[in-house]
């Protein structure tokens, strides 16, 4: 009976920290998930921070100014002709985003040699919350990419071992084109911005399981991510998105064309 009695007393003691622990780690989880809810208030505060107009001064912007709309507009269209300044001074291949346009270039030392017609356009609340000058000021200089993820290799790599002889000759095998290939892009910089390039689905059933399947191998890196920060006591960061979505052939063509730490400008 005492065994018994002791026996029921350790499972309850040991269901009873079981159940601390649980308590405890649900709390910690609930913090985390406060906190990467309020993340993009806090980026707002921080663009809004670090380019909102720093007035007065003399002969500076008045408040009046800088509310109105034919102002901003001209402002933004100043700002990203000044990222693409900036840009051109680089021998390589960069990217400009018109949105007011619907328009994506390619442009060598300024000169467009590519564009396409985006079809579609979502932006992050963070772009529409800002201080209208902030984000305008943050967009006139060029975004700088620190890495990406593709459902594509950046170059079609062909490898090809030279014959020793004419007998050891094999023809050249001409790839096969059947294969369906579906082309999604998210390109992160190094300011902690993301931009999406989605290719259209155009009603396609496998195109759209393949974006989903994209999208979901997203989201569980930042849900990978955000328990990374949860282990080391970090903030998480939130990346503000910039997703369009064009054809197929216009996404491919821009991912290979632009360097692996290329630039692109954006306007909205």
């Amino acid at each position: 009976m005492d065994a018994d009695l002791k026996t029921g007393q350790r499972t309850d003691s040991f269901s009873r920290k079981r159940l601390i622990v649980a308590i405890f780690f649900s709390l910690f989880a609930a913090g985390y998930l406060i906190v990467s809810v309020l993340a993009p208030v806090s980026k707002t505060e921080s663009v809004n921070a670090e380019y909102m107009y720093k007035g007065p001064e003399k002969n500076g912007l008045n408040d009046t100014l800088l509310k109105d709309s034919s102002f901003i507009a001209l402002y933004r269209q100043k700002a990203f002709l000044q990222a693409r300044i900036t840009m051109a001074a680089t021998d390589s291949a960069v990217l400009s985003i018109d949105m007011t346009d619907s328009i994506a270039r390619i442009e060598i030392k300024g000169v467009t040699v590519h564009s396409s017609g985006i079809k579609n356009i979502r932006l992050s609340s963070v772009f529409t919350k800002c201080d209208p000058y902030a984000i305008t000021s943050l967009l006139s200089k060029p975004f700088v990419i620190s890495k990406s993820f593709a459902s594509i290799p950046k170059e079609p790599v062909v490898h090809k071992v030279a014959p020793r002889d004419t007998s050891e000759y094999k023809p050249y095998e001409i790839p096969d084109t059947s294969r369906k290939v579906y082309v999604n892009i998210i390109l992160e910089t190094e300011n902690g911005f993301r931009l999406y390039m989605y290719q259209e689905t155009n009603g396609s059933m496998p195109a759209r399981l393949h974006r989903f399947t994209f999208d979901l191998t997203d989201r569980l890196r930042n849900a990978a991510y955000i328990i990374k920060c949860m282990g080391t006591l970090s903030k998480p960061e939130y990346k503000p998105y910039i997703k369009v979505t064009l054809p197929a052939k216009e996404v491919m063509a821009i991912y290979r064309a632009i360097p692996a730490k290329g630039q692109f400008a954006v306007r909205i």
